[in-house]
């Protein structure tokens, strides 16, 4: 994992680096990164002799995590198109959400949450341990751009197909389903949902080529709007809000009457000093944070609308909900520079 050195200075050349600065860092990173780890051809065994594997790795500690998710869609389009079988290893190249036990009998992060990429011949998941006695394998370089967040019709009908193709394992399928009924149950019949999801902690400081997330009251006056133009006839039409930040869900809980959230741990009080990570995770696991993460994402692939600033969670509950949404609007205050 990196060094605290290493770590203040990537948030330093993210939140307060001079653009020009930043760039020629990022390229530079880059260029690093793909020398200490390119695609490679390997040979564990003699296993498997009429297969390819490719074996999906990220530099570490790689990212957010469903920036991770977006990455191995990516890299799962492009094995496929290759003829290979995808299997992600976030057990050898550790990312920020390891935890220090296994989690449900594993190491690999991935499978905390989600089944391995199936083999679209035979209908089978291969584990790390059957590819890593495998004959034929390619580790993929640590640093392709095959991260995707165009949003257009023909990238979100393959990362739909993707996503298709490693569902929730069962421990979290179970988990999510249990939550969602509940949710259910207090909404009425009659309503229909806009899902409305805020970055909070990312308001209060600027991160270099990641969205602007727009302000709650900008949120708000959109959701405002909107409540009364998108309406189905004979319908109600109610707000679940899917925020880290406490103060979030009270905002909009003091504007509109029928707001809906679920019982996650959230940021109280954000503290850019105590860092993102460490507040959150005080009064909960990394494995539970984003379960939570992960539960509230698939709500609001869940709802009938969606507004929101274009973020990780925004654009996943895109590619779940598989066009479904009446309506999308997101709300773009552009681009950190």
């Amino acid at each position: 994992m990196r060094s605290s050195f290493v770590t203040k200075l990537h948030d330093w050349l993210l939140t307060k680096a001079p653009y020009p600065l930043f760039w020629t860092s990022v390229k530079l990173w880059d260029a690093y990164k793909k020398i200490r780890m390119p695609q490679q051809k390997k040979s564990f065994g003699e296993n498997n002799p009429d297969k390819t594997f490719y074996v999906i790795r990220l530099y570490p500690p790689a990212t957010g995590f469903l920036a991770n998710y977006n990455y191995v869609l990516g890299y799962m389009k492009h094995a496929y198109d290759c003829g290979w079988i995808p299997v992600v290893d976030m057990q050898n190249y550790e990312t920020l959400h390891q935890e220090k036990e296994p989690v449900m009998g594993t190491t690999n992060v991935w499978e905390y949450y989600f089944e391995q990429p199936l083999d679209k011949k035979t209908g089978k998941r291969y584990s790390l341990e059957e590819v890593y006695s495998s004959k034929n394998v390619i580790l993929s370089d640590g640093n392709e751009p095959f991260c995707s967040y165009a949003g257009d019709k023909d990238t979100l009908r393959w990362q739909r197909e993707m996503a298709e193709l490693v569902p929730f394992n069962k421990e979290t399928e179970q988990h999510i389903q249990n939550v969602y009924r509940t949710f259910q149950g207090n909404i009425s019949d009659k309503a229909d949902l806009i899902g409305v999801p805020i970055r909070g902690a990312e308001l209060k400081k600027r991160v270099i080529r990641h969205y602007v997330q727009a302000s709650p009251e900008d949120l708000a006056e959109v959701v405002k709007e909107r409540l009364t133009t998108w309406r189905h006839k004979g319908r109600e039409t109610a707000i679940f809000v899917n925020s880290d930040e406490e103060e979030m869900i009270d905002f909009f809980k003091d504007r509109f009457p029928d707001v809906y959230y679920t019982n996650a741990t959230r940021f109280k009080n954000y503290s850019e000093k105590e860092g993102f990570g460490e507040n959150i995770c005080k009064n909960s696991t990394k494995y539970q944070t984003i379960l939570e993460y992960l539960t509230n994402v698939y709500i609001l692939s869940r709802c009938d609308y969606l507004i929101g600033s274009m973020n990780n969670g925004y654009y996943t509950a895109l590619i779940w909900n598989r066009g479904r949404y009446s309506y999308v609007e997101m709300v773009n205050r552009g681009i950190y520079k």
